[in-house]
């Protein structure tokens, strides 16, 4: 009966030596999810009244590179409601166009979840959705906040996100 309980012993602190590690590393990597969430929903809340005070005349500072608005993979882009997007730092020349039927690498009608988040009553929400990231063709899980900003009688959706695998 020792021998077993020792086997018993040696099998649970393995267990504990191998599996610990990777808990506390999901528990970090949990955290880390959660803290990339709440600097997006800051920094959209921000444009968001950046807009709503000021309107078209500082979507020039959102297309800044190396500002707080436009640096690596994180950037602020805007929408009208109807679907044309207005400031798109990656690539402006992508400006003025309809994403309405925008779809993501599955097939996933992201454009209109856009619009619908931002027509919606409570006007904010996540999507979650395959996108390449930058110069790659290959598609990464990504997160999207969208919230609605208004300016005048003008309504907007304003979002980013984030690559789930850079975090």
């Amino acid at each position: 009966m020792e021998k077993n309980s020792c086997i018993f012993l040696v099998v649970f602190l393995l267990t504990v030596v191998v599996c610990a590690p990777r808990i506390v590393l999901s528990n970090e990597e949990k955290t880390g999810l959660i803290s990339q969430k709440e600097q997006i929903i800051f920094m959209v809340n921000e444009a968001v009244n950046l807009v709503g005070e000021k309107g078209e005349s500082v979507f020039s500072e959102f297309r800044k590179r190396d500002s707080k608005w436009f640096h690596n993979d994180f950037y602020i882009f805007i929408w009208r409601t109807d679907g044309i997007r207005v400031v798109y730092p990656p690539d402006i020349s992508g400006e003025g166009k309809n994403m309405s039927n925008l779809k993501d690498f599955n097939g996933k009608p992201i454009g209109k979840m856009f619009i619908d988040i931002a027509r919606s009553e409570i006007g904010k929400g996540w999507i979650d959705y395959e996108w390449p990231k930058p110069d790659e063709t290959k598609p990464s899980a990504k997160y999207t906040f969208i919230k609605r900003a208004m300016y005048g009688n003008q309504t907007y959706l304003i979002g980013s996100g984030f690559y789930v695998d850079n975090y």
